[in-house]
């Protein structure tokens, strides 16, 4: 039911202006989980791009998770993720990278990207990796303006079944412009994987997970600086649901 009523409204949306981009929990160009079609700075014909982060997250188990991503050529991205699990022993880790390819050059008011991952999971070693296709669109919710992105992939290894497929959609809203002038956006997205497989507070294996919250983009007004605060609820919809905090510092070069 909450998926249906997610798609029903993000079908709604025409198109409109360019959008704010930012990194997500593991360290990706996306939303909350889900990484997008966008790469950090797009269109402002950067050479590279370093952004780092830090969230915290607690859903009854405390997780900390330290990211980092590098953006070059204004169309590829490369980083990753550590994710320590208090009171678990747990140690993981995650090497990610995305491929915009259309459009090749500059900033289009639609994208697609192709994009991959390397995960290790503790305890037991246990290894996996995804590959998935992303697309995204520019959109114009009540006046406000938003970046719509639609995820469909496939998690390889140890423990996963051969006919799961991967699914997130969601959008990244500017919230009341008039108000507060671009310095806070809303991010929903529907999800149903973790960006850390089975090893992640969203908890989206069992029935899928609503993931919510809001971007404080500090920095919005600087072209080469990047400072975002970010405070979410994770599996919103479900009696498991967390909350998580954090931040990403990040400039282009």
């Amino acid at each position: 039911m909450k998926k249906h009523l997610l798609v029903a409204a993000l079908a709604a949306m025409p198109f409109s202006l360019s959008a704010y981009t930012s990194t997500n929990m593991a360290g990706q160009t996306g939303l909350i989980s889900t990484p997008s079609a966008r790469i950090v700075w797009e269109g402002n014909n950067s050479t590279a791009a370093v952004m780092g982060g830090y969230s915290y997250a607690n859903n009854g188990r405390g997780y900390h998770a330290p990211n980092v991503n590098v953006a070059l050529f204004d169309r590829f991205e490369v980083g990753g993720i550590f994710n320590a699990v208090e009171g678990s022993g747990n140690n993981d880790f995650m090497l990610h990278s995305k491929l915009r390819f259309s459009p090749w050059s500059g900033r289009g008011n639609s994208a697609l990207a192709i994009g991959g991952n390397y995960q290790s999971l503790e305890p037991g070693a246990l290894t996996v990796g995804q590959v998935y296709l992303a697309a995204t669109y520019e959109a114009n919710f009540f006046g406000m303006e938003a970046d719509t992105s639609v995820v469909l992939g496939k998690t390889f290894g140890t423990g996963t079944r051969s006919g799961d497929l991967d699914f997130s959609m969601g959008f990244d809203l500017n919230f009341f412009p008039g108000l507060f002038n671009g310095y806070v956006r809303w991010l929903n997205e529907i999800a149903n994987y973790d960006y850390l497989y089975g090893n992640a507070p969203t908890r989206a294996g069992s029935r899928g997970a609503f993931n919510t919250g809001f971007r404080i983009p500090i920095l919005k007004h600087m072209s080469n600086l990047k400072f975002d605060v970010n405070v979410k609820m994770t599996d919103a919809l479900d009696d498991e649901r967390g909350f998580a905090i954090g931040a990403v510092f990040g400039a282009r070069f």
